[in-house]
């Protein structure tokens, strides 16, 4: 099993007030698999998708990624398994507006020991697969919402992981455009890359294998 939560408690505190966003959560997810999360605001979704992508600690429970128990893991050793292992996809594109096309696909790269070569490499490939080759001196300020996107998506796959988190990656687009996307990202998964995606339009959810809901920090049955 690639990734499996067992009994994940996640509190959140302030002060004398605390908070509970995910309440035993057990998950099980198998390599290749496409799969949504769903439910309203505040029901623990992106907590989840946090956790699963090592950005966030958890308060209670386990959780196994591809064997390795990730609650034992330091601050370095988690790092090191965000760049190798996950690429991300946030819902304000989270791109960097003065950089270029290419300076922002290959953020995952220079955060890396890659050579510029071999960089220049993975970022024109990565690229020519979302359709953005002809763009990569292009600032990224320029760029449509539909186009900004695809960056994202070249930069979530440019270091190979083999899993891709994506927060509501449809969630600032028209509907032609978030077609599009949710294409590519199928293709991705097609290619054996674990894809999970935190979405509240159905018709996005529809495009993955599995949905789960999420209640009040429990998942549904």
């Amino acid at each position: 099993m690639l990734i499996e939560l067992r009994k994940v408690d996640k509190i959140y505190q302030s002060g004398q007030v605390s908070f509970q966003a995910l309440k035993e959560i057990d998950l099980s997810v198998k390599e290749g698999e496409m799969i949504a999360i769903q439910g309203r605001s505040g029901a623990g979704k992106s907590t989840l998708m946090h956790i699963i992508g090592c950005i966030d600690t958890f308060d209670g429970g386990s959780y196994q990624l591809d064997g390795t128990d990730v609650g034992g893991l330091r601050d370095g050793q988690l790092s090191k398994i965000r760049n190798r292992t996950m690429g991300f996809i946030m819902q304000d594109f989270a791109l960097v507006p003065k950089f270029s096309v290419f300076d922002n696909i290959a953020i995952p790269l220079y955060l890396g020991s890659m050579g510029m070569r071999k960089i220049q490499s993975a970022v024109e490939e990565a690229a020519a697969e979302v359709g953005l080759f002809g763009l990569l001196d292009k600032k990224a300020n320029q760029l449509s919402g539909g186009q900004k996107q695809r960056v994202a998506i070249a930069r979530a796959v440019v270091n190979s992981p083999r899993i891709i988190l994506a927060d509501e990656p449809t969630g600032a687009l028209d509907a032609a455009t978030a077609g599009e996307i949710i294409g590519l990202l199928k293709q991705q998964n097609e290619k054996g890359i674990t894809v999970i995606m935190v979405t509240h339009d159905n018709l996005v959810a529809a495009a993955c294998r599995r949905i789960i809901e999420i209640r009040d920090g429990r998942i549904a049955d």
